[in-house]
């Protein structure tokens, strides 16, 4: 795939050339699933937490089609093209991105559904500017960070979901746990059906809860096409698959 193109949705174009992080499977997945206890017209808030290129924010728009959804975005050339993609979609009107930290990011309401596809790097050299290699490394939101503001800015009943390697996934609920969140639900993301899960997909909340659902998603056949379940989770967003 040409990243400088456009991605096509379904309903919505993703313009993603000036952004640090591309459109990629793993922000769509998180996209597709976030949340997805609630009913459609049951999310009246949503918030995404470094928000890119928007995809994540649209798909959500797109599901949840009575929500306002902000997004934060800290890298600029990201948050203005975020800004155009929000503006040229259906669902211009209950959209907005703001450029800032989301450690100073302040609203007079909470998120019913908070999201976030994070840095993943917390540490490593970068030749990129600063603002590339703020948006791809943990350089100013480190999983700590991420949790408490996160919590901050969550209802009560709200969830928060994240998509993460596994191999990040113990330290990443260490400080969700220190915050009062707990896991309600964690989806491990298969490349294909003879690989362990590389991704991990978590949906947590204030409340209590006694034993978390454990689901599996296997994206690849061994000719490489989706799997059929892969494509029930992506089809009502991509164009094609």
């Amino acid at each position: 795939m040409n990243y400088l193109k456009p991605f096509e949705m379904k309903e919505f174009t993703v313009a993603h050339d000036q952004c640090a992080m591309r459109v990629n499977t793993d922000g769509c997945l998180l996209g597709a699933v976030a949340g997805e206890e609630f009913g459609s017209d049951q999310v009246q808030h949503v918030l995404d937490i470094g928000t890119g290129s928007g995809v994540i924010a649209m798909q959500l728009a797109q599901r949840f089609e009575k929500a306002y959804v902000d997004a934060v975005e800290i890298h600029g050339p990201s948050a203005k093209q975020a800004t155009e993609n929000f503006s040229k979609s259906p669902y211009a009107g209950r959209m907005v991105c703001y450029h800032e930290p989301i450690q100073e990011f302040e609203h007079n309401l909470l998120y019913d559904l908070v999201v976030s596809n994070p840095p993943y790097f917390e540490t490593g050299p970068t030749k990129l500017d600063a603002g590339i290699a703020a948006a791809r490394h943990a350089l100013t939101l480190d999983f700590k960070s991420l949790v408490m503001n996160a919590a901050r800015l969550l209802k009560n009943n709200g969830q928060f979901w994240v998509i993460l390697p596994c191999d990040q996934s113990d330290r990443f609920l260490d400080e969700a746990m220190d915050e009062g969140l707990n896991l309600k639900t964690i989806i491990h993301v298969h490349p294909k059906a003879e690989r362990e899960a590389n991704r991990c997909i978590y949906g947590l909340c204030k409340c209590e809860v006694d034993e978390p659902i454990r689901k599996k998603i296997t994206l690849y056949e061994e000719d490489h096409h989706y799997t059929e379940e892969a494509h029930e989770v992506l089809s009502p967003f991509y164009a094609s698959l």
